[in-house]
């Protein structure tokens, strides 16, 4: 398994977005899963294979006094591996650019 990961700190809040990926037995040829964890707990997952940087695979939301905070994270697959960016509140805060 290839694994990529993407952490940032946020008001205090832990974030994370986490992409593994290998060869399957199957007849999809290749296996993946993407988390997003928000202090230490898995808020969002997605299983697609391949993707683009133009819409989020996962969003999650920090409640901070009422305030809601809005996490997303996109993703772009490339020949050997996964780039990963966080973004808050439409900002990017943590990860590559693509």
């Amino acid at each position: 398994m290839f694994v990529t990961e993407c952490k940032t700190e946020f008001l205090g809040h832990q974030i994370a977005a986490r992409n593994s990926w290998g060869p399957a037995f199957s007849l999809k040829m290749l296996t993946g899963e993407n988390r997003l964890y928000i202090d230490g707990k898995v808020v969002d997952t997605n299983t697609d294979t391949f993707a683009v940087s133009r819409t989020p695979i996962m969003r999650g939301a920090i409640d901070e006094g009422g305030k809601i905070h809005i996490v997303e994270v996109y993703a772009r697959s490339g020949l050997f591996r996964i780039k990963l960016r966080i973004h808050i509140d439409g900002e990017k805060v943590a990860g590559e650019d693509f």
